[in-house]
């Protein structure tokens, strides 16, 4: 059996940890706590485990992983086959705790620090995220990927996904589902499109494929289904995943947009503010330094309405929960988080040619607004 091997700096979903940590500290409230916390998130950045391209995933993790998933699957050990149960990818991590950092409120972890593993496996065209430690006597699966479509509605899906983008069903993977309630509209932002004012339960699913990633809202049983055009035609690989609630920090009504840049190895945070005044602020914090806000530029009310234009017409509402971090990136790279009233989402600069072309017009309107970027 030949095992994947695989050069992997960071997970995506560890860098979105870290930048919407520096998010939440930047917009909450007293400097001495805000310093302590900036310090633990760059010693978490710092300690992030970069992968050797020679590295291997221990036969042992494998064949742990492999026999959860079948059980989970209903498959019996014996009939395992290499084709049923794919490792996608893995990276060497380094776990807060005896739980891996997946212990629940009413269970006691071991307090000390766990090497171990973070392992993508693949089945039925859908994904699933473990952890384990080094030898996987220890083994989790990440909530993020409890959520799995109906056998049936995830056929539909794939068949409609293959015809409306020209790739054939074979090639097609679901990388990552979430349970949702719609409106009428299926929660896709058009501008000037009245939606009705309905709880419907449904799924929003990322599929990828020929290094390609789609965005799909459904309803639960994936009689009615959309591609979600903003938030769809990521290219070069760069697969999208949710960004979990618990994780968004709120956002003040007086702010209009702002982006935020951390995850570097000095655990910087910058951010920048435009609010409804027309001011743009910027503000700094590092382990030891956090900065009052600066007003850098002011806009007019027109510059301010051109923007919002930009905002609607590429409809970056229907970006929110989504990042686009890409796990072949340095531990140190930093990465950029963007947020409006109703909608965050998050990239790394070195991606960005491959961002979704909506998101890209985003960049480059608010690129052109902050002058701390000329």
């Amino acid at each position: 059996m030949t095992r994947t091997q695989q050069t992997l700096l960071k997970s995506p979903r560890q860098m979105a940890v870290l930048a919407l940590t520096g998010l939440m500290l930047m917009t909450s409230t007293g400097v001495s706590n805000q310093s302590a916390m900036a310090s633990h998130v760059s010693k978490q950045s710092s300690n992030l485990v970069a992968a050797e391209s020679s590295v291997q995933l221990p036969r042992s993790v494998e064949q742990a992983v492999r026999q959860d998933l079948s059980q989970r699957l209903n498959i019996p050990p014996q009939d395992i086959t290499p084709q049923d149960i794919t490792i996608v990818s893995f990276t060497p991590q380094t776990w807060s705790d005896g739980c891996l950092g997946l212990g629940g409120a009413a269970e006691s972890c071991l307090q000390a620090q766990v090497e171990g593993w973070r392992v993508e496996a693949s089945a039925n065209q859908q994904t699933w995220i473990y952890r384990t430690d080094k030898t996987a006597n220890v083994i989790r699966l990440e909530p993020q990927s409890t959520a799995r479509l109906p056998p049936i509605v995830s056929q539909r899906l794939l068949r409609q996904v293959a015809k409306d983008v020209r790739v054939p069903v074979a090639r097609l993977r679901i990388a990552e589902v979430k349970s949702a309630i719609w409106d009428g509209c299926l929660g896709i932002f058009t501008p000037g499109r009245g939606c009705t004012k309905i709880a419907l339960q449904g799924w929003q699913v990322i599929v990828a494929g020929n290094k390609r990633s789609w965005v799909y809202h459904l309803d639960q049983d994936g009689n009615r289904m959309a591609q979600n055009p903003t938030a769809s035609g990521s290219r070069g690989g760069l697969v999208p995943a949710f960004i979990l609630e618990e994780n968004k920090p709120p956002i003040e009504p007086s702010v209009i947009f702002r982006s935020i840049v951390s995850g570097d190895f000095t655990g910087k945070v910058t951010q920048i503010t435009l609010t409804t005044d027309g001011a743009i602020t910027q503000s700094i914090m590092a382990p030891n330094i956090r900065s009052r806000p600066v007003v850098i530029k002011r806009l007019s009310q027109q510059q301010i309405e051109q923007f919002q234009q930009v905002l609607q017409a590429q409809r970056f509402l229907n970006l929110n929960g989504l990042n686009y971090l890409t796990e072949a990136v340095l531990a140190d790279y930093p990465t950029t988080t963007l947020q409006s009233a109703g909608s965050l989402t998050q990239y790394v600069d070195l991606e960005t040619t491959h961002l979704p072309k909506a998101m890209q017009q985003v960049i480059q309107a608010w690129t052109k607004l902050d002058t701390s970027k000329n």
